[in-house]
């Protein structure tokens, strides 16, 4: 079992993950689903063998009051994506107001939040991206163009990139396989490879020097390539959502303890991969640190990269001065 916050000494700062996916919240009301309904339910039958309604699939998940004690308990304090596709799965998903909300009612474990918009909305998603940096206060945008159906460097797309940038935000951007779609015909649509070669945040980082991105997952089978334009270019960085721990490629682990260590930050994935059982208990059990790396990993790199857009998200980050 992994360790409490007491018995590991120090704070974990999650900076990418679903907890949004709630079966039920605090008022009663039931959650949102992200823009990939259909997907969700066809990995329940391919994992599990059973096939679920979408009331059943919210079931499945926890209700807000367990999500926050299990973060609580074991000191990690998250960083909620929204999620949304309606151009390229016909679904809105998770709305960037939803996921604010449920951070405005955990600002104590919650350092902020990540804003999502359709890049083939035009100047509806440049309006919705410049309300969420200007007054919603999000960390950054996050997309993922798998579902989303778009590549990166497409220029019609690079007044997003202006726009962020010009705020100072965050970019998250999903990169190499993702597990929607797994086992359906033809994948549910989705190109798994076709939007998400990190050849595209390569070329985007030269363009945007002052766009800061971070490139999520493992990148699989692309790693090599994610590391070595995070390597290249300053203002890309790493996180590790999206996979066991056991099945991180050696090259990424090699890499966060070396010559990436510090661009790399935690990230959980949660609640597709539970938090204790899955990932704090595997990265306790199934990778090794080198000395000095382990707190650099879990929330010093996220303090140190992240920190003016958590004070810009008004989070007061006085008690962690003495932990870097």
């Amino acid at each position: 079992m992994a360790k409490t916050l007491e018995e590991r000494g120090y704070p974990i700062i999650d900076v990418h993950g679903h907890q949004g996916n709630l079966k039920r919240l605090s008022d009663g009301s039931p959650g949102m689903l992200p823009p990939v309904t259909k997907q969700q339910i066809a990995l329940e039958k391919y994992f599990r063998h059973h096939e679920l309604t979408t009331e059943q699939l919210l079931e499945t998940l926890p209700t807000e009051e367990e999500m926050r004690e299990t973060f609580r308990k074991y000191g990690v304090y998250f960083c909620p994506a929204a999620w949304t596709a309606p151009t390229g799965q016909g679904e809105i998903g998770q709305t960037n107001d939803y996921i604010y909300n449920l951070w405005q009612r955990h600002r104590g474990i919650c350092l902020g939040f990540w804003g999502c918009v359709d890049p083939w909305m035009g100047e509806e998603a440049l309006s919705e991206a410049e309300r969420c940096l200007r007054d919603l206060k999000a960390l950054g945008i996050k997309f993922q163009q798998a579902s989303q159906k778009f590549h990166l460097s497409d220029h019609r797309f690079y007044p997003l990139w202006d726009l962020i940038a010009s705020y100072n935000g965050f970019v998250q951007w999903h990169g190499g396989y993702t597990g929607v779609g797994t086992g359906m015909p033809g994948g549910g649509g989705i190109k798994i490879l076709e939007y998400t070669n990190p050849i595209d945040v390569d070329n985007v980082a030269a363009d945007f020097p002052k766009l800061r991105i971070i490139l999520m997952h493992t990148c699989d089978p692309f790693t090599e390539a994610a590391e070595l334009v995070c390597m290249h270019k300053g203002n890309v960085y790493r996180e590790t959502s999206g996979a066991l721990p056991r099945y991180i490629p050696e090259r990424m682990i090699h890499d966060i303890n070396t010559r990436l260590r510090t661009k790399f930050m935690f990230g959980s994935e949660y609640p597709y991969f539970r938090l204790v059982d899955n990932i704090l208990d595997g990265w306790e059990k199934d990778v090794t640190f080198r000395p000095g790396i382990e707190e650099l990993f879990f929330y010093k790199n996220a303090l140190n990269i992240l920190g003016d857009r958590f004070e810009n998200a008004g989070a007061d980050l006085s008690p962690w001065k003495g932990l870097i």
